[in-house]
């Protein structure tokens, strides 16, 4: 995927990019998505270009367009959360969000830990 703010070069307008991770299937027209890489089936990063680009990358950081997924598709996704964060590349982008390719074949689904009690040997 390009970058877009390379086709910008107007230092003073900045092209959006939402990046939403997605840890279930996507069933956009009742089939479920899988990656042609790694036949993943879940725990995406949707990424919506402006105007009405959508990837979607997987873990093993394979990445392309999907036709059946729309801009209300991926704000659903994000929900109300309003979190922002704002990268220097889409390269440390895809690493922050463990979408660079290290953690290929493993589904990194959040579950709702308990925090740990465990102490260290030094007593922190």
């Amino acid at each position: 995927m390009t970058n877009p703010a390379d086709a910008d070069h107007n230092p003073h307008h900045r092209n959006a990019t939402l990046a939403v991770p997605h840890h279930e299937p996507l069933n956009p027209r009742g089939i479920t998505i899988t990656c042609a890489m790694c036949n993943a089936a879940r725990d995406w990063l949707l990424i919506h270009v402006q105007p009405d680009l959508i990837f979607v990358r997987c873990r093993c950081a394979h990445e392309w367009h999907e036709h059946d997924l729309d801009a209300a598709d991926v704000t659903a996704t994000r929900g109300d959360s309003g979190e922002e964060q704002e990268w220097a590349s889409f390269e440390e982008m895809y690493r922050s969000l463990g979408f660079d390719g290290l953690f290929r074949y493993t589904n990194l689904r959040r579950y709702n830990a308990r925090p740990c009690s465990r102490r260290f040997p030094d007593g922190t």
